[in-house]
C-alpha cells in the first residue's frame, strides 16, 4: 500500500524544495552478515552503523542478524524471490561458501543484473568461492590479508565519487587490507590463488579491466619493511565500484575493526556515499 504524503510534504515534493524520491518513500536496502568461516565482532558495529547511515541517506534497512546464527546452522530459507523484490538492494558482510542453493545465489545475481544494487564490505570478498558468477558481480576473490595493525596510505584514484569525494588525494588509515586472487587457481600453481586462511580456490581473478577502482594501497608511501608479501609500486586495489548488467555493485576491503564502524566518521561517510551510490541516489 503506498504510504499518503501529508499536504506540507506534498507541497515540498510538488515545488521541488526536496527530492520527489521523498513521494516514493526511502529505498530499501537487505543487509546480511551471516559468517560461515570466521565471525567478525565488528557485524554487529556494521549492522548498526548501516541502519544509523539509511536514516539520514535516504535508504531504510533490513537486517536479519545473520552473525547470530550458528556458522554450521545458517538458515536462508526466508531467501526467495518474493522477499528479495521488496528491497531496493543487497549488502553483504559474510564469508565462506553459504548454504544457499544454486538457485538462491542465482537469485541474488540475477536481482543485482535486472538493475539493482549490491554492496560488498570487508569479508564479503571471501564468500561462494564455489560460485562464479558471485565474484564476476563482486569484483574479486579474498587471496590474503596484510598484518594486523598494518598502517596503510590509500591512495584515492577517484576524487568525485559519492564513496570517496570526502578523502583528498590519500587516506592513512589502520584497518585489515586485502589483496586478491589475480587468476582462476591452476593446478599446476596450487600454492597460487588460493585463499590463504581457509584454502578456497580462487574461480576468477580480479582485473582492472572490469572494475572502476577507487582506492589502493600507495605503497610509495607506506613502511614496507613488514610487508613480505607486497612490492614498492605494485598494484593493490581496496575499493571499487561495477556496473554489473543493469545494476551497481560496490565493494571495500575495510571495515575489519570495530570502532572503525562507530567512531569513524570518514569511514562512515566512505560507506555511505558507496551505499547511496549502488542505489542510485548518488552519481
Amino acid at each position: 500500500m503506498k504510504r499518503a504524503l501529508s499536504v506540507a510534504a506534498f507541497c515540498l515534493v510538488a515545488f521541488g524544495l526536496v527530492p520527489a524520491l521523498t513521494a516514493q518513500g526511502p529505498k530499501k536496502l537487505l543487509f546480511l552478515t551471516h559468517a560461515a568461516l570466521y565471525k567478525h565482532t565488528s557485524l554487529g558495529p556494521a549492522e548498526k552503523a548501516v541502519t544509523e547511515l539509511g536514516k539520514s541517506g535516504g535508504f531504510e534497512v533490513t537486517t536479519v542478524e545473520g552473525y547470530k546464527q550458528d556458522s554450521k546452522q545458517l538458515d536462508f530459507s526466508f531467501f526467495t524471490p518474493e522477499y528479495l523484490n521488496q528491497f531496493d538492494g543487497v549488502m553483504m558482510m559474510t564469508n565462506g561458501n553459504l548454504p544457499m542453493t544454486d538457485a538462491q545465489k542465482k537469485t541474488l545475481v540475477d536481482f543485482v543484473k535486472g538493475g539493482k544494487a549490491f554492496i560488498g564490505a570487508h569479508c564479503a570478498s571471501l564468500t561462494f568461492y564455489n560460485y562464479p558468477e558471485f565474484g564476476e558481480m563482486l569484483g574479486g576473490y579474498f587471496n590474503r590479508n596484510l598484518p594486523q595493525g598494518t598502517i596503510a596510505v590509500l591512495k584515492v584514484e577517484d576524487a568525485n565519487h559519492p564513496a570517496t569525494k570526502m578523502l583528498g588525494t590519500s587516506w592513512p588509515l589502520v584497518d585489515e587490507f586485502y589483496l586478491f586472487g589475480t587468476a582462476p587457481w591452476d593446478a599446476a600453481r596450487p600454492d597460487e590463488n588460493i585463499d590463504v586462511l581457509f584454502k578456497n580456490k580462487i574461480p576468477m581473478g580480479f582485473s582492472r579491466d572490469k572494475v572502476h577502482v577507487l582506492l589502493s594501497l600507495d605503497t610509495e608511501h607506506m613502511d614496507m619493511s613488514k610487508q613480505p608479501n607486497l612490492k614498492r609500486g605494485g598494484d593493490y586495489p581496496q575499493a571499487w565500484t561495477r556496473e554489473y548488467g543493469k545494476g551497481r555493485t560496490f565493494y571495500t576491503s575495510l571495515g575489519h575493526r570495530d570502532d572503525i564502524w562507530s567512531n569513524d566518521p570518514v569511514f562512515r561517510a566512505h560507506i555511505l556515499g558507496g551505499i547511496r551510490w549502488a542505489l542510485s541516489l548518488e552519481n
